[in-house]
């Protein structure tokens, strides 16, 4: 009888943690899939010389393809590429270096934390931010 009383008492809670573990997964998901979209950005940017328009659409194409479409928060428009390199770079330049910055909304993870006394539910979601830096090969 009490092992059958401890194990009442502690699959819930097994149950619970183990149900834990997706909102964190989705979360490490997002930013990896975020970061394999940047990494191929930054490789077209780097034959380019620069971070063109059409790169950027080419990577908002990419990113609604896996579910992280264009998203407005706060009044700015998501994914956001302020930062990025968008003057011609060429190879020969003295500072050859180009820099491709995505910005996307994170899942509100302070919500699931709320849920279990850990934060408070009306904070704002934090947001992604990829910094990936190459070196052009343009040469005109």
């Amino acid at each position: 009888m009490s092992n059958l009383l401890v194990m009442l008492l502690i699959m819930p809670l097994l149950l619970f943690l183990s149900l834990l573990i997706v909102p964190f997964f989705v979360y490490t998901m997002k930013l990896d899939h975020l970061n394999a979209i940047a990494n191929h950005a930054m490789k077209e940017a780097e034959a380019v010389g620069s971070f063109t328009p059409a790169i950027a659409q080419s990577t908002r194409e990419r990113l609604t393809k896996l579910g992280m479409g264009e998203v407005t928060e706060g009044g700015i428009d998501y994914p956001d590429f302020t930062g990025s390199t968008v003057d011609k770079v060429l190879r020969d330049d003295p500072d050859p270096v180009i820099t491709v910055t995505i910005r996307y909304p994170a899942p509100r993870l302070a919500t699931l934390l709320s849920a279990i006394g850990g934060g408070s539910a009306d904070r704002k979601s934090g947001k992604f931010r990829v910094v990936l830096q190459g070196r052009s090969e343009a040469y005109e």
